[in-house]
């Protein structure tokens, strides 16, 4: 009883302390969750354009949005990680106002290129905003809480849009575009009033261990570990569209399920989150952080496994599948992303850290440009290989993240039991 108070005490000192900062991120978070189910799907239903010109179109302007990963990382490291949330944002919101006009190619391809820079730019920021957040305590700690919050969010988020689509049609989706635009502005203004995670006064001071490092890109491009997490990321960036585009496209487009499906698997995974992200993040303590993104990638992987056998499901087995693929991807992303983030943000040195998560998000951001090219298979006589390929690459991701992280110091490789209290 002592240690559930202590717990309740320090998670509601944890969203006290940060009170406003948590609230930029409800805001946000609410607003993707609104949108995220349904960013392909929604072109397919507004849109008279194919799904393979759709596929190629969200591939092309992705690709081209890679840079901006980077360039995200170079900002970091000069103004800090709260300058490029308020970035993110802008460009979300700029995005998504072309979602409301986008009917010819051109537009659609402007749209989706301006999200997918917004979205390039957060991931390169947000772990190294929850670094700065931590401001040297435990990094899963707060990771855990925060991505707790964000799953809420996205839940709420996800069933609004459930219930609009169900109500509203294709009117429906343009209001959730909207509500998205707005939240991202409100959600830029709440970062821009806040002091953490701005430009650093002084040069960060590296740890034990670190005086052995220059903190050069020579000597960060050099080391196995790094490339190796760098293609770790490459290989689980398809897992960041798995769920809203080929699953998504599969269950609306192929089994004839209800749009609502997409929002109503997005919100039983991120409900799991909610509530159980910090209690799994303190159950896995001590347990190796490659063996955790390992096991979260074969699980994603596991959900696609089923498909290269299984013809079109519908009714009550349809919908079971479809809940089974939100429990599976929830556990996945409950064990991975704190233990990869954290890898992400301790392995490289201090100086070049934002750089170094710009190099290894954008790997991820090139694996997920690609995936939506393989969405033609469905279209095939060989709409297995889909999966298959799937299932292979989650495969090779397990493989090659668990090498990765076996080769880092015992610092980064382990998180304490320390680590996850929340």
């Amino acid at each position: 009883m002592f240690s559930i108070r202590a717990r309740f005490r320090a998670s509601f000192s944890t969203l006290t302390e940060h009170r406003f900062v948590t609230f930029a991120v409800l805001v946000d978070t609410i607003g993707a969750g609104l949108t995220l189910p349904l960013t392909i799907v929604y072109f397919t239903l507004t849109t008279d354009l194919s799904l393979a010109v759709i596929g190629v179109l969200s591939t092309a302007a992705s690709l081209l949005a890679l840079p901006v990963g980077l360039v995200g990382g170079v900002l970091t490291d000069r103004f800090g990680a709260r300058a490029s949330m308020i970035t993110n944002n802008l460009l979300s919101a700029a995005g998504f106002t072309l979602y409301l006009v986008a009917h010819d190619p051109v537009v659609v391809f402007a749209a989706i290129l301006l999200a997918s820079a917004s979205e390039r730019l957060y991931w390169t920021s947000w772990t190294a905003y929850v670094h700065d957040l931590s401001a040297g305590r435990p990094f899963e700690r707060w990771f855990a809480f925060l991505e707790a919050t964000k799953a809420a969010a996205l839940g709420a988020g996800a069933v609004v849009a459930a219930v609009t689509l169900t109500s509203g049609g294709h009117d429906g989706l343009r209001w959730l575009v909207l509500a998205n635009v707005v939240t991202s502005v409100a959600a830029a203004v709440v970062f821009a009033t806040q002091r953490t995670g701005g430009v650093r006064s002084a040069e960060p001071v590296g740890r034990a261990g670190d005086d052995v490092r220059t903190g050069s890109l020579r000597e960060f491009a050099a080391d196995r570990s790094m490339r190796l997490i760098t293609l770790g990321q490459f290989l689980l960036g398809p897992a960041m569209v798995l769920p809203n585009v080929a699953l998504s496209v599969l269950f609306i487009e192929r089994w004839h399920m209800p749009a609502a499906v997409a929002p109503v698997q997005f919100a039983v995974a991120t409900g799991l989150a909610a509530c159980l992200q910090t209690s799994v993040t303190r159950w896995v303590a001590g347990i190796d952080r490659g063996v955790l993104v390992a096991v979260g990638a074969a699980l994603t992987g596991l959900t696609a496994v089923p498909l290269i056998v299984l013809p079109s499901l519908d009714g009550l087995a349809a919908w079971s599948y479809v809940v089974a693929v939100a429990v599976l991807l929830a556990i996945a992303d409950m064990l991975a992303l704190p233990a990869a983030n954290a890898v992400m943000a301790e392995a490289p040195h201090p100086r070049i850290r934002g750089r170094a998560i710009g190099v290894f998000q954008t790997a991820g951001s090139v694996g997920m440009a690609l995936f939506p090219l393989t969405l033609g298979l469905l279209d095939t006589d060989v709409p297995w290989l889909l999966w298959a390929l799937t299932a292979l690459v989650f495969g090779a991701a397990a493989w090659t993240w668990r090498a990765a992280v076996a080769g880092l110091p015992s610092r980064v490789r382990v998180a304490t039991p320390a680590d996850a209290d929340v």
